[in-house]
């Protein structure tokens, strides 16, 4: 499936929450995509949003029933499509040293950024991808580093790689993460631009299904 250069009338559903889950989403907004950000920021990014844009804001109920996953089936019944899946990826980094950390907080950790992005892209497949095809792209927010965060990201370029390879060539599967060294600010304007460019490009197989941010300006390279 050969993707369109512009984002015009496509659908995306962006899921996560913080700043850089409503900047890629008010981006896409700016790019003329038809954007749906489920999360608790999702309310936010109504006063933020571009005259004449459509957005779907999705907030989470209280008691957690109206989880990510089921946010495609929302879109898909209220927008009638989804043609990319964006996730944002806390990987939060987490104080201390392994040999003192809980076990089910690590657990807790894996669940967020491993699991649901993985529950995500597969409703996603299912009601939608498998038969029209489209892209997944996740994107982690952190620029810190540390040993949860790193045993996550180690998981989740595996996910990523497997899931690549799985879905292709109908549907086209990356994670974005910065370099340690590129500054948060530096690492948001770029991760927007890379991920414009994801959504709307056919990528070089050879390149990888996972893209490290570097340097300034934020520029992809593939990932070790």
């Amino acid at each position: 499936m050969a993707h369109a250069r512009t984002l015009t009338g496509r659908v995306v559903l962006v899921t996560g929450e913080g700043d850089l889950a409503v900047a890629l989403a008010t981006g896409l907004l700016a790019h003329g995509a038809v954007v749906a950000l489920a999360g608790p920021d999702a309310g936010e990014i109504r006063g933020a949003a571009p005259p004449e844009s459509r957005l779907l804001a999705l907030v989470p109920a209280p008691d957690g029933t109206a989880g990510p996953a089921l946010a495609v089936d929302a879109v898909v019944g209220h927008l009638g499509r989804l043609d990319h899946l964006v996730n944002v990826v806390a990987a939060r980094p987490g104080a201390g040293p392994l040999m003192e950390l809980d076990p089910p907080a690590l657990q807790r950790v894996l669940h967020r950024d491993l699991v649901t992005p993985l529950a995500c892209t597969q409703r996603a497949y299912r009601r939608w991808m498998a038969a029209h095809g489209g892209s997944v792209v996740n994107v982690v927010a952190e620029t810190a580093g540390s040993g949860p965060r790193n045993i996550a990201l180690g998981g989740l370029t595996e996910l990523t790689e497997w899931l690549a390879a799985e879905l292709a060539p109908l549907v086209q599967v990356h994670t974005l993460m910065p370099s340690p060294s590129l500054g948060t600010a530096a690492y948001r304007e770029g991760a927007a631009r890379v991920l414009c460019d994801l959504l709307t490009l056919r990528t070089d197989p050879a390149d990888g299904p996972v893209l490290v941010l570097s340097e300034e300006p934020a520029c992809p390279s593939m990932a070790a």
